[in-house]
């Protein structure tokens, strides 16, 4: 548990760090790294931590944080956009200081934010800020809030997954998903939940990729406002997408309950443990030089080559 910084370059160069030497909490969501070197981690209950030349400094809910639960944070040049289980804050300047700190959540936006419960957060052209949350997706373009839900087109009508989605949870005994009753909002089925927003990407053509609960893959066009969606029907091999990101290439990387998946805007190719995979759980993508790739998964990571012209992964080392 915890961050280890990794130099990938040999074989037993790394740094922990965790709650023994400065992190308030062992649980990660997320890292952000900057081009001046400095690391933000959004951890589980320990707030927001910056790592800067190795001295580490913890950012919490005195400074202003809306919530110690951080799941993910984006900079547009010097401005911090961070999400919480308990709205979005915009940090402006210095942020050890409350002026700096202004929260957004359902209620002050009036419901632009659709939900408090925000998982990620992506920055579009002319500075829109789309939000991925637990109710749906939402969108800020300094001005006005919008918003756009399942009713909208969000994730997959339930007749088209519903038999690909049994017992696909069972895996994910312990999460804040399966302890909700369903009287709740924004639950229903625990297997089904097309507006919860599990993972999001904008990629170079400017499209919004969503991935939803149980609903499959979702594509938005922000222009159009039009969702298309993505099912195992369609050839992904699971419908709960906990992972997006993009390649040099240009291809689009999903991870799901069923694996890796490779889509280039026509065919999906999926590489599983029998490719290599630690884990056919794939929680988490990064990409590095010379066509490797980092899979996060149960268990551990894989790396994995890319071989650009046949598609084939190789599995070069596991962690």
């Amino acid at each position: 548990m915890g961050v280890i910084k990794y130099d990938t370059s040999t074989i037993n160069s790394y740094k922990i760090y965790d709650n023994r030497n400065g992190l308030l909490s062992n649980g990660i969501f997320s890292i952000l790294n900057k081009k001046n070197n400095q690391t933000w981690i959004g951890t589980y209950g320990g707030g927001l931590t910056l790592i800067d030349s190795n001295k580490l400094l913890n950012i919490n809910t005195p400074q202003g944080l809306n919530d110690s639960f951080v799941y993910d944070q984006k900079f547009i040049n010097d401005v911090m956009w961070i999400a919480t289980w308990s709205g979005v804050n915009r940090v402006k300047g210095d942020p050890l200081d409350p002026l700096s700190w202004t929260s957004f959540t359902v209620k002050n936006t009036n419901g632009g934010l659709i939900d408090n419960w925000v998982y990620s957060i992506e920055v579009g052209e002319g500075d829109n800020i789309w939000f991925g949350t637990e109710a749906g997706l939402s969108l800020y373009d300094g001005r006005q809030w919008y918003k756009w839900d399942h009713n909208n087109g969000l994730g997959a009508a339930y007749e088209l997954v519903k038999d690909d989605n049994i017992l696909a949870t069972d895996a994910f005994q312990g999460s804040h998903h399966n302890v909700q009753s369903d009287d709740l909002p924004n639950t229903g089925h625990s297997n089904y939940r097309p507006n919860y927003i599990v993972s999001m990407l904008l990629d170079t053509k400017n499209r919004l990729w969503i991935g939803t609960w149980g609903g499959g893959l979702s594509m938005f066009d922000p222009k159009s406002k039009i969702f298309r969606n993505f099912t195992v029907k369609d050839g992904l091999p699971g419908n709960y997408i906990l992972a997006l990101n993009q390649g040099s290439d240009g291809n689009l990387w999903i991870g799901s309950n069923k694996g890796l998946t490779r889509f280039n805007g026509t065919l999906f190719k999926t590489y599983s443990k029998i490719n290599g995979l630690i884990s056919d759980y794939v929680f988490s993508i990064e990409f590095g030089v010379n066509n490797f790739i980092w899979v996060g998964g149960h268990h551990g990571i894989t790396k994995l080559q890319i071989d650009n012209v046949t598609g084939r992964l190789t599995r070069l080392e596991k962690k």
